[in-house]
């Protein structure tokens, strides 16, 4: 219901008395003299580039190539290996680009398909797409099958660049077979380059709603959905992450191994470096030892991250360039607290920005100050654009109140992340949605706290402490309910990863026969060269209220993982705890310790003979 005037201004009293008290809070002072200090970096880059934007000048990432080419030609823009390219030379090799795919028909509105790995040319060629007017489908390179035909046909395409070594998987789906398919990396895309025009095509003129490229979802259920982002959106995110969470200085160069398929890696990634005139350095993909390698070749003093990426590095043995390496920042998102500390200490990274954001999603939230464990700070309860509604996991739905709105999150307590649409009208604060309007649909809750209010469902369950800063806890569908309680996966996996013989840890809820909702089941991962200590791993568990200790233990040798290091929860709750199925080694809870399970004893706690 809508607030009356009076409780408006009492809720407004309250917010500023806890604002005072919270003056003499140490994290809360630090929180805001960061905030402050980003004001003129706001000021006098982030803003000014969005007001060029606004009134048609440097509308596009390309046009700020050419702008970048003209005023410093030979300064580096991206390198790979032994791979150097100059803006003058990126500047032109996407005309040449362009030429090609005009003269496979491409126009102004089409859609090129994009299946490739990290490269300096695999950059090239979004840009010339967008040169020649079109939408880029970047392709995640790990698919195959039907997941593939779906996200390429899905898109529209007519023409699709593929790898040379990734276009076997294309060649061999005849749903695919009518489409036009130009490989590179040793194909016929270098072929047709060489017989390019060499006069500078003409870039299509693109405004900031145009469609710039497509960012597939990379959820692990469900077949991934293309978000439409506009190239208003891209030159927003990259104006404001480049100097307010990168904070670029002379000298400056991104290393950048996250796929470039991914938001991260091109919208905040390369997008920054560009609007920022920053050379990018980049592995096709990610090595754990081979990084600290790279970062001293490169003389990187930036990196992306996700936040396994992190508990990667910190689980690889020591390397002897990681000392004294050259990174001064590093951000990213999803970097859960057990891994914070050891990575930023044991690697001397001076600042860890992590943020809260979604392809598609018109709100994000930036931890400036480095607080650990927190996605960032939002004063004022979220200022009546993002708010924490309460969730009933085990009815899958919103907590409703008598007039049938949802109910606000209280401090502390988790809540789905809503983004109210229309509060903010940027492009980078814009739901596009998807190339499928029924998804887009699904993504949008309507009369939520008042009639005819519209909010962005984020899918992502936070909760807000009393100084505004807010935590990830899980996502729906991956939080369970046991013993009438619920439990977050997330935060039972972060206890457990403590445990020293643990190299990762993920946890499910799993179906047990003739039991309600679901059980804890823990999937870990050894350290090299050790065996899990099931002693270790319960003595963590301990810690976690008794509902919250996982009841099972699966051993694994690896975690499987999205191409943007997500695990595939999925597939572990589908396998369950039955040994007559499950192959790997697994561990049942007995009293106050953990042992093999056996199909015997699988058998008890179906017939409610083993109590969990």
């Amino acid at each position: 219901m809508k607030r009356s005037p009076a409780n408006a201004l009492a809720a407004l009293r309250d917010v500023v008395q806890g604002t005072v008290q919270n003056a003499a809070h140490a994290e809360w002072r630090d929180s805001v003299r960061a905030e402050l200090g980003l004001l003129p970096r706001v000021v006098g880059k982030t803003l000014p580039a969005l007001v060029q934007m606004k009134r048609g000048v440097r509308t596009s990432l390309m046009e700020v190539v050419q702008e970048n080419a003209r005023e410093a030609p030979l300064d580096l823009a991206l390198e790979m290996g032994d791979e150097r390219l100059t803006w003058r030379a990126l500047d032109r090799l996407t005309s040449r680009i362009a030429h090609v795919l005009r003269a496979h028909g491409v126009r102004k509105g089409d859609v090129v398909a994009l299946v490739g790995t990290n490269s300096p040319l695999y950059v090239a060629i979004v840009l010339a797409s967008s040169r020649a007017g079109a939408t880029t489908a970047m392709i995640n390179s790990n698919l195959s099958g039907r997941p593939l035909s779906h996200a390429i046909l899905v898109s529209k395409a007519n023409v699709v660049l593929a790898e040379a070594g990734l276009a076997a998987a294309i060649a061999e789906r005849e749903d695919l077979s009518a489409l036009d398919v130009l490989t590179y990396g040793k194909g016929a895309l270098e072929e047709q380059l060489a017989a390019a025009p060499a006069a500078p095509f003409p870039p299509a003129p693109v405004s900031v709603d145009d469609d710039f490229i497509y960012i597939y979802t990379s959820g692990t259920t469900g077949l991934p959905k293309p978000c439409r982002i506009s190239h208003g959106r891209a030159v927003s995110a990259a104006s404001a992450f480049g100097p307010l969470m990168f904070d670029w200085r002379p000298g400056d160069k991104l290393y950048c191994v996250l796929p470039l398929y991914h938001a991260s890696g091109f919208m905040i990634g390369i997008g920054a470096c560009i609007m920022g005139r920053i050379p990018c350095a980049m592995r096709a993909t990610f090595s754990a030892t081979q990084f600290w390698v790279d970062v001293k070749r490169y003389r990187a003093t930036a990196m992306l991250y996700i936040g396994e990426l992190c508990r990667y590095l910190v689980n690889t043995p020591e390397h002897p360039d990681e000392v004294g390496n050259t990174l001064r920042v590093a951000v990213g998102n999803g970097l859960r607290p057990d891994v914070w500390g050891p990575f930023q200490e044991r690697f001397g990274i001076t600042d860890v920005r992590e943020f809260y954001a979604a392809t598609e999603a018109p709100g994000f939230l930036l931890n400036f100050s480095g607080k650990r464990g927190a996605v960032g700070r939002m004063p004022f309860n979220g200022m009546g654009w993002m708010t924490l509604a309460k969730y009933d996991v085990d009815a899958d739905d919103h907590v409703r109140d008598a007039h049938g709105f949802c109910v606000p999150s209280g401090v502390g307590e988790p809540g789905e992340l809503l983004v109210k649409l229309g509060v903010i009208n940027t492009p980078a604060t814009e739901f596009r949605g998807y190339t499928d309007a029924q998804a887009t649909s699904k993504k949008v809750l309507r009369n939520v706290f008042e009639p005819g209010d519209e909010y962005f469902r984020s899918g992502d369950l936070l909760r807000r402490d009393e100084l505004g800063f807010y935590y990830f806890v899980d996502r729906i569908g991956d939080t369970f309910r046991w013993r009438g309680e619920n439990v977050s996966t997330a935060e039972v996996a972060d206890v457990l990863a403590q445990a020293a013989s643990v190299a990762e840890a993920t946890v499910v809820g799993v179906r047990i026969p003739n039991q309600e909702g679901a059980c804890g089941l823990v999937a870990v991962v050894p350290e090299p060269g050790r065996k899990v200590d099931l002693a270790e791993l319960y003595k963590e568990a301990e810690s976690l209220p008794a509902y919250a200790r996982p009841r099972f233990v699966r051993v694994l040798s690896t975690m499987e993982t999205t191409g943007t290091f997500k695990v595939q929860k999925n597939n572990l709750k589908h396998d369950g705890a039955d040994p007559a199925t499950v192959k790997d080694a697994l561990y049942v809870l007995q009293d106050d310790k953990y042992i093999p399970l056996t199909s015997e004893l699988w058998a008890a706690i179906g017939r409610g003979e083993f109590r969990l």
